[in-house]
């Protein structure tokens, strides 16, 4: 603890899910273990894995996409939207674009790497 008293937060949620939701939904009372959840089909059941992941982070980018669009559209019609909200949307679809594109770019790198060594 501090020595500062700082009033709570407004707006704060600490339920709110996580940026990528990479591993299984956990319960509300928490993870019955210490540590993170593990990625779906990481135990090698078969199902899923790395191409799971993938796409399930490639339809989180996608839905703050939408989030964005809807917001800005409600922005410029009138409605009851706050310019903060469209730039605090914006702002997180786009850190999450580019890491997205980071991962891209390493993925790529890694089989241009793999596809140069010989067998």
């Amino acid at each position: 603890m501090s020595n500062f008293d700082l009033p709570p937060l407004q707006g704060f949620d600490p339920m709110q899910r996580p940026f990528f939701p990479v591993g299984p939904r956990v319960p509300e009372s928490g993870p019955q273990e210490p540590g993170l959840p593990e990625a779906p089909g990481a135990t090698g059941g078969g199902q899923g894995g790395f191409g799971a992941v993938l796409s399930t982070v490639l339809d989180h980018v996608r839905d703050l996409q939408g989030d964005v669009s809807q917001k800005t559209r409600g922005l410029v019609l009138g409605e009851d939207v706050e310019l903060h909200d469209v730039m605090l949307a914006a702002d997180k679809t786009e850190v999450s674009f580019n890491l997205l594109l980071e991962v891209r770019n390493k993925l790529v790198e890694a089989w241009e790497k793999l596809s140069r060594s010989s067998v």
